[in-house]
């Protein structure tokens, strides 16, 4: 007579060949949906005020590519062939990843995020769809964490080379002005000493998030071109981004306006619509589509 174990074990090994057995499409998108919503609610213990308003804070303290980009995962995911029935490795696989997110430390989200764009690809095989939501996974996390590990890195380089692109602006347009270091400016008047956050490099891992999110929902699969308008963002990320400084460093009324004045936001807005419609022209240019 059969035990109870191998009742319950033969009734387990029918389900998941039933056709009511969890896919791994299905797997992965609860996987996905935990990430996010532990992703937009991690810091919510910074927020104040009452439950509603800091909903509405939360939400609102992330950039619309950051969006763009979970919407393509979602979508890519759903669009997946990845009808396989899943075996005991993803269910151990997607268990860890979801674990990653309780290791203490603000990174650990973003760990979390990798890990599970690693699974993906790892798992996509020739799905196409799979791949696309882990090349996105891959953008998010480098704009939310890697990137910034990889600016402390190299932030005394960068901010040099934003310097100097300010500096060499200033000097061929500005009689009197100079440029040492980090500080441009005039000798003896106004200067403007370029620090980290000031740097270029922030707003080219966002650009690219948009880049990577509006290219893979149009089309999951690369073409060699595509990395051409990559370079063209980041090109004009970096044009913009000197642009603002050089204002910045004109004198103090023009620091107060593109520092911290309504000039700030109208650059925030210039560049946000540029990345937007490059990406979009990138995505549907003649020969792009296929």
């Amino acid at each position: 007579m059969a035990s109870a174990h191998d009742l319950i074990s033969e009734d387990f090994r029918r389900s998941l060949s039933g056709r009511a057995a969890l896919v791994q499409r299905e797997l992965f998108l609860w996987l996905a949906l935990i990430l996010f919503a532990n992703q937009l609610f991690s810091s919510s213990t910074d927020v104040v005020g009452v439950f509603g308003e800091q909903i509405v804070q939360i939400l609102l303290s992330r950039s619309i590519f950051y969006y763009l980009g979970w919407y393509v995962v979602f979508s890519q995911l759903a669009a997946s062939k990845a009808g396989r029935t899943v075996s005991r490795f993803d269910i151990a696989a997607v268990f860890s990843v979801a674990l990653l997110n309780l290791v203490p430390g603000q990174g650990s989200t973003w760990l979390a995020t990798t890990a599970a764009a690693l699974l993906l690809y790892a798992r996509s095989q020739n799905d196409t769809n799979l791949r696309a939501a882990s090349v996105v996974l891959f953008a998010l996390a480098l704009n939310g964490f890697w990137g910034t590990k990889l600016f402390d890195a190299f932030a005394y380089l960068l901010v040099h080379v934003d310097a100097a692109l300010v500096g060499l602006a200033l000097a061929f347009t500005q009689p009197g002005m100079e440029w040492q270091g980090t500080i441009v400016g005039q000798p003896n008047g106004h200067s403007l000493i370029i620090f980290g956050p000031c740097s270029s490099f922030h707003n080219i891992s966002l650009g690219l998030l948009c880049w990577v999110s509006i290219t893979k929902i149009t089309r999951p699969t690369w073409i060699r071109s595509d990395f051409a308008v990559a370079l063209i963002i980041c090109a004009v990320v970096i044009f913009l981004n000197t642009s603002r400084l050089y204002l910045m460093a004109l004198s103090e009324d023009h620091y107060a306006y593109w520092h911290t004045g309504p000039g700030e936001q109208i650059m925030a807005s210039i560049m946000t619509v540029s990345v937007l419609l490059i990406s979009l022209w990138g995505a549907f240019r003649r020969g792009a589509r296929r």
